[in-house]
């Protein structure tokens, strides 16, 4: 860019010529036009970022400066990641105080979702069962009749295009939705945050093999989901009432339910009634699965709810099991490679979408670098001998963007199990406290 000399005359007292010449650089050093490129951790773009842009806008509108979070996809599993900003000095200062105020804030989220992931107890698959989820109903559970609800959709797959909400807009939007007052209610779908083009920190929260395999995203939700288990827990611990049992079983709907003898409550999912009597559960807010009495269930109180159901559907990209099947030595490696259930975070990159004829679920590459280098969890099983590679990405290739975004569109019409039937939700409801103020009260 061509630069135009001006030239000032300054004329007065030495001291005073002095002074002015000084002021001049001054002004001359701060409206030089610059680009910095400042490194901030890259858990914090979504921050920076905002909901559909709007943080990062807002920063540059204030400050004056244009500024961008850059994608280097040859260093994407690198912790840092840069922010470029172009404008003069002092914009430019301007807009690294607001972006450093947005990573503190990610810091401070952060802490407290790892102090209180620390503090969930580690889930483990029944030892006696053959599977995890809702496909875990095939050959155990006693057929019942379905239920069907007809039910609005909800049209789109939450935060697909748009980075993690602020805590803040979670609970407002969770505040301004109140209880249901009918018997149905329209399940939120899970928070489906995958981009072709990035990782995300992730759970493994359930595992039954490297192709069958639940996750959970690490953001303001699984907060929000400690936060709801812990309300869960006080009130159904307090509650005895006979209002609130579960009078019938219905395959499909969602009820609340104790977690093996440990006195915490999860959202569960009805799959049917086992030939012990016992009903057959799948917490959809980690994958595993459960029985218990019909006794020991009670009917879901309906803001409980609000939150998107955590639990993700997954499989292991690029491998297959070595042999005809996955050994126990091979699930065993990859539970301890996944911290399965033990609440440690990986990096998990959509690679493609694998589906059946009723169902859609992502197949992710798993990456650990806990230890300071990034392990890839498919290469690990490989070089262990558990699996080989496989080139079958379900004819969705990973370097594919735009089909990967078209089919994560897509999933919207095949999640049509998210309407499902939901116990007493109109008695439940006349009763309902809201737990969005007790939320709000123990996150703010």
């Amino acid at each position: 860019m061509n630069q135009t000399t001006v030239t000032f005359l300054l004329r007065g007292f030495p001291d005073q010529v002095t002074v002015a010449k000084c002021a001049l650089d001054k002004l001359v050093f701060d409206c030089e036009v610059i680009n910095e490129v400042v490194k901030v951790p890259k858990t914090a773009f979504g921050r920076i970022i905002g909901r559909g842009g709007e943080t990062i806008k807002l920063i540059s509108r204030t400050s004056g400066a244009r500024v961008n979070c850059m994608k280097d996809l040859r260093s994407i599993l690198e912790q840092k990641g840069k922010v470029s900003i172009i404008g003069t000095r002092r914009e430019v200062q301007t807009a690294k105080e607001m972006i450093m105020e947005k990573v503190t804030e990610d810091q401070v989220v952060r802490k407290r979702i790892f102090q209180a992931s620390s503090q969930r107890q580690k889930r483990k698959q029944l030892e006696n069962g053959d599977g995890l989820g809702p496909s875990s109903l095939d050959g155990q559970a006693v057929e019942m009749p379905l239920q069907v609800v007809e039910g609005p959709g909800n049209g789109k797959i939450d935060d697909v295009e748009h980075p993690e909400p602020s805590l803040d807009e979670v609970e407002e939007k969770e505040a301004a939705s109140p209880p249901s007052e009918f018997s149905t209610f329209e399940i939120p779908s899970p928070d489906l945050s995958f981009q072709p083009d990035e990782h995300l920190e992730v759970y493994v929260s359930a595992s039954e093999n490297p192709e069958h395999f639940f996750i959970q995203i690490l953001g303001v939700r699984s907060l929000q989901l400690d936060k709801l288990t812990a309300e869960m827990s006080r009130f159904y611990s307090n509650n005895t009432s006979r209002e609130h049992r579960v009078l019938t079983i219905v395959v499909g709907d969602i009820v609340a339910a104790p977690y093996r003898e440990c006195e915490t409550w999860n959202r569960a999912r009805v799959l049917g009634v086992l030939p012990s009597g016992l009903v057959d559960l799948y917490y959809v807010d980690f994958g595993d699965n459960g029985a218990f009495p019909q006794s020991n269930l009670r009917s879901m109180r309906s803001d409980f709810l609000s939150l998107p159901f955590q639990a993700i559907e997954c499989s292991l990209a690029g491998i297959s099991p070595a042999g005809n099947s996955w050994t126990e030595a091979a699930l065993d490696d990859f539970d301890r490679l996944t911290y399965c259930a033990e609440w440690k975070p990986l990096l998990a990159k959509l690679c493609s979408y694998s589906h059946s004829e009723d169902s859609f679920w992502p197949s992710i590459k798993l990456f650990d670098n806990s230890q300071g280098t990034n392990t890839d969890v498919g290469e690990e099983m490989i070089r262990l001998g558990h699996a080989v590679p496989c080139k079958d990405y379900g004819g969705i290739l990973p370097d594919d963007p735009l089909s990967l975004q078209r089919m994560l569109a897509d999933m919207t019409s095949a999640t049509s199990e998210l309407s499902l039937s939901c116990i007493s939700l109109s008695e439940a409801a006349s009763t309902s406290e809201s737990v969005d103020d007790a939320l709000e009260d123990e996150l703010i």
